[in-house]
C-alpha cells in the first residue's frame, strides 16, 4: 500500500464535481477558494511510488492509475492535494492529476469513504 487516508470533510460543491467525474483531494487546510470544492482527507504518509496500473481503492470500489501527471505524487505526499480524473485517459489533464479508470459508476467518495492507493495491505 502506498498512501491510505479516510475523507473527513465534503465540501458543499465537491458532490457537483463528481458528477463530472472529478474530485479534487486535500489534506488539512485547503485553500479558502478551493475549500468547498474539496473532499478534505485525512494527513497521511505517502510510503511507496505511485504507478501506472496501480489499484485505487475507494469505499468498495476498486480503480486503476490510467494517467500521472507530473506533479500528482510531489503533491499528495506534501499536500494530500491531487484531482482524480475518472475517465480512464492514459494522457494528464493537468501536472496535479491522477486519471483513473475500471469503474462505470459514480465514485464512492464520501464523508468516511476510505481512500487506498496501492494493494490493500
Amino acid at each position: 500500500m502506498a498512501y491510505r487516508t479516510t475523507v473527513v470533510e465534503v465540501g458543499p460543491d465537491a458532490p457537483a464535481f463528481l458528477e463530472e467525474k472529478m474530485a479534487i483531494t486535500f489534506s488539512g487546510d485547503a485553500p479558502e477558494a478551493l475549500r468547498s470544492y474539496c473532499f478534505l482527507i485525512d494527513s497521511a504518509e505517502l510510503t511507496a511510488p505511485l504507478g501506472l496500473g496501480m489499484p485505487v481503492r475507494i469505499g468498495e470500489q476498486e480503480w486503476i492509475i490510467t494517467a500521472l501527471g507530473d506533479l500528482a505524487e510531489k503533491n499528495l505526499a506534501n499536500l494530500g492535494h491531487v484531482t482524480l480524473v475518472f475517465d480512464g485517459e492514459e494522457e494528464p489533464r493537468m501536472p496535479g492529476a491522477i486519471h483513473l479508470g475500471g469503474v462505470e459508476e459514480t465514485p464512492a467518495l464520501a464523508l468516511g469513504a476510505e481512500l487506498v492507493f496501492g494493494n490493500d495491505q
